[in-house]
Order: C-alpha cells, then structure tokens, then sequence
C-alpha cells in the first residue's frame, strides 16, 4: 500500500494507471461475492437432493452467509477507520477465501453453515469498504460512471457464475463451485495490498469507543426478524417478530445516546438519504427473488439439466453488463431520478411476467424477463449508489458506505426469507402442508402456482421504490451540510 495526496475534500489523487489498478483491487471482492452468490444459488437444487432438505431448511445456506454479514456490517465503517481501511480490506479477503476452502471440503451441513458464516462476516469486511474506496479515490463528477463500472463488475460475476455452476456442479458435484474463489481471492489479497493506497486512520476512534452495544443490538434485531419472518404463518412467529420490534426500538434509543453510533441517525435526517436507502433495500429485495426462485423452478417445473439451469441465470446478467455503466452515465448527465425509476419499472413488468405467464414461462420466456431483470438492475443500481452517496458530506462517505452495504445485505435477506415465506404460506393454503416432498409428482404444480404468487407481490414493491427515489441535488445540500454538524 502507497501513499496518496490528498485534495481539500479528503479524495485521494491517484491518476491514471495507479488510479484503475487501485479501483481493479477494490473490486475483486465485489467480482468474487457476486460470483460466490450466483455460484451457490445453482447449486441449491444438488444440495436439497443430497442433503434431503425442505427448501424452507435449505434457504439457510444463503441466509447463514447473509445474517452473519448483515450482522456486522454497520460496524464495519468504525473498524476501518481505527485499523486502516485498506489493511482490513485484504483481512477480508483473506477470510473469504478460508470460508469457500471450509465450504469445499464441509463435511456435514452444519459445517457448510459454519463455513458460510464465516464468508458472511469476512464478506462484510469486503462490502463495507468498497464504495469508501472507490468514494475516495474518484471525484464527485465522475462517480455515476464508476459506479456504473462497479455495477457490470457485479454482473460479471452474476454472468460467470450460473453457467460455470452449472457445469461444475453436473462434472464435478456441489463442492466444487467454492473452489472458483480461491484463485480470485489469493490474486485479491495480493492485488489490494500492493495497490490500494494507504488510507489515514482516525485516532479518535479506538474499540473502547466503538459502538459494541448497538452492533450486538442490531445483529440480534435482524436475526430476530429472519427467524419471524421464516416461521410465518406459524404462531411461533408472533413472538419472535415482537421482539424484534421491540429490539428496533431499544436500538435506536441506544444510536440516539451513543458517542459514535454503528448507525448515524442524524444521516436519517436528510431526505435524500433515506429514501434512497429504503428504494435501495426494496431493490435487493426484487433482485434476490428470481435469484433464489428461478433455479428451483428450472430443475423442478422445467426439468431442466443442471447446465441448463446455469446458462439459463446468465442473460440478466449479461445485459447489466452492457447496461450499468450506461446507466452511471445517465446519472451523471441528467439526474438519477429517470434511471432509477424506469429500472424499478422493468422490474414490475418482469415480476408480472413470471407471475402471469400462461401456463408458466418457458425456457425462452425466462431468458427473456431475466434479460428485463439484468436491464432493471443497470438502470437502477448505479443511479441509486449515486444519489446516496451524493447525499452526504466526504466526512461521511465511509459510514455510508457501510450502510449501503447493510442495505444490500438486508435486502438480500428480506428478499430471500419473503420468498421462502410466500411458498409456505400459499402451499399451506392449498395443499396442507408447509413442506410438500419435492420427489411427489404433485410437486412440480405446487411449485409452479407458489413461484406466481410471490411473484403478484413485487410489482407493489416496486411502486414504493419508485415513490421514495430522490435526487439529492439542491435544496438537499443545505440539509446536508446542516445535518452533518448536528450532534448524534
């Protein structure tokens, strides 16, 4: 790690070559957790064979990663300003890589959860410091095309990841999709050390001042949500979604009165923030759906081979590949509202596609709404990360970057628990039971009538992402200069 001047917003003068390598380093963790996501999604159907597990048993294999790296995201902004962000990074890295090693090699289920726990908060480490690093080391005006760049960076992994899935887990079985990180991640740790630069450290922060309490709070609050969320319609879900209502509320008195918070409420205060944050986690939420939904729906409904299943998850990916650095560049010239917004639209047109398709969408019908999905996710995901961003102070750049990548993660986890939830809920109703066996011959139509249910709820998701996106351009940088020197 080298040194770097700095201009007189904090933003780190790197140039040319320097510049791109140290961005190339940054966004290897994100290559290698979307290739890891996309990878482990296709696997799914292998493992619930193997493993003999209901899908409501098997989602946990997604949500053990994600609950552990949701779980410590918030403090991940505070560690890395105490440690070094761009030694923390490479930690990161170093832990996800032993994390897809222990999933590889797992000898049982629990160890593969263990192991995915362990991805989950080296992930975290990773998630919670990319967009700091690219946030401080480009300019303002050209962060809509970076991060558009970040976004086909996102859909490369999403793009390689279901066909290389799907061959290796039909060649080679399950394991093997883990050890695809391993060389990505040893060229990662290299790459990020030699590169990135060496980031000042704030020496009013040490762990005697990090905010423990609220990070414990949090991590059980969103637990409490996910295990509520997976037990409905059950009654042993009342409870546990009331303790974590009451966890919310404990949380944010404790944010309120804490000297440095995990969660900055003060950033809530700005009206560009926050709904861009919540259209953010209604994005992730819509995204992760099909991600979690559709390989179950090619082997079980289409009967589609496991290759198959893989190629056919790439074509969303591959037009957010063509279309994410061209929605940065919208952003850019003409505002993030009209991007954001016509992405949220093909996502509800998509979501009524899977869900109305007569007689259920086939093949080609999949590719093409998963292509609507990939132009969705383009146009939105970098005019979102734009106007968040934008709606701070460069002090505040690290914190928000760290609650993007909350908002990312629990939208994940949200997005997955809503989906298990709706097939519960509508195979209860029809058929009786909460887990129909998936070797039945009555499956496959269960499954199908589930799979469109969930889908009729997304579009009205959509809708209130639409109506919460807000450019932070004008009035909004008086608010956030105000709201940057009030107290927590």
């Amino acid at each position: 790690m080298s040194a770097a001047p700095r201009d007189s917003e904090g933003t780190y003068l790197l140039q040319g070559r320097a510049l791109w390598l140290s961005f190339a380093a940054a966004t290897t963790a994100t290559l290698m957790v979307n290739l890891d996501g996309t990878v482990v999604n296709v696997a799914l159907p292998v493992m619930q064979h193997e493993f003999a597990l209901p899908v409501g048993t098997l989602q946990w294999v997604v949500t053990a990663y994600l609950l552990a790296n949701v779980g410590v995201l918030p403090l991940t902004a505070q560690v890395a300003d105490w440690f070094g962000r761009g030694r923390l990074f490479t930690l990161g890295l170093l832990g996800f890589t032993a994390g897809s090693v222990g999933s590889a090699l797992a000898p049982s289920f629990a160890v593969l959860l263990a192991a995915r726990v362990l991805q989950g908060l080296s992930g975290a480490i990773m998630q919670g410091n990319v967009m700091a690093i690219v946030a401080l080391t480009f300019p303002q005006g050209q962060r809509g095309r970076v991060l558009g760049l970040i976004g086909a960076v996102v859909a490369a992994g999403n793009l390689a990841g279901p066909p290389l899935g799907g061959v290796l887990t039909a060649l080679f079985g399950w394991r093997s999709v883990f050890w695809v990180n391993l060389p990505v991640g040893l060229w990662g740790v290299w790459a990020s050390y030699r590169y990135l630069p060496h980031f000042a450290r704030h020496l009013d922060l040490s762990p005697a001042t990090f905010d423990w309490m609220g990070s414990l709070l949090f991590f059980a609050t969103v637990t409490l949500i996910e295990f509520g969320l997976t037990e409905l319609p059950a009654p042993a879900a009342l409870p546990l979604l009331a303790f974590a209502a009451a966890g919310v509320a404990v949380f944010l008195l404790r944010e309120r009165r804490a000297l440095h918070p995990i969660v900055p409420l003060r950033l809530f205060a700005i009206p560009p923030f926050w709904r861009n944050i919540v259209a953010g986690l209604i994005y992730w939420v819509l995204l992760m759906a099909p991600a979690f939904l559709l390989p179950f729906y090619l082997e079980n409904v289409l009967r589609q081979p496991m290759a198959v299943v893989g190629v056919s998850l790439a074509p969303q990916a591959l037009v957010m590949i063509l279309v994410s650095p061209i929605g940065g560049r919208i952003a850019d010239r003409v505002g993030v509202v009209a991007p954001a917004r016509a992405g949220l639209a093909c996502f509800a047109i998509a979501d009524l596609g899977f869900a109305l398709w007569p007689g259920g969408p086939p093949l080609f019908a999949v590719w093409l709404l998963s292509g609507l999905v990939g132009l969705a996710a383009g146009l939105f995901n970098a005019a979102n990360n734009t106007a968040t961003l934008n709606s701070v102070t460069q002090q505040d750049t690290g914190l928000a970057s760290g609650l993007m990548a909350t908002q990312r993660n629990l939208g994940r986890i949200v997005g997955v628990a809503v989906a298990a939830m709706g097939l519960t809920v509508y195979w209860l109703i029809a058929a009786g039971t909460a887990n129909p066996s998936h070797s039945s011959p009555a499956y496959p139509g269960l499954f199908l009538a589930a799979f469109r249910a969930v889908f009729l709820i997304m579009p009205a998701l959509a809708v209130v992402a639409i109506v919460a996106t807000k450019d932070p351009v004008g009035r909004g940088r008086a608010r956030r200069e105000a709201a940057a020197g009030r107290p927590a």
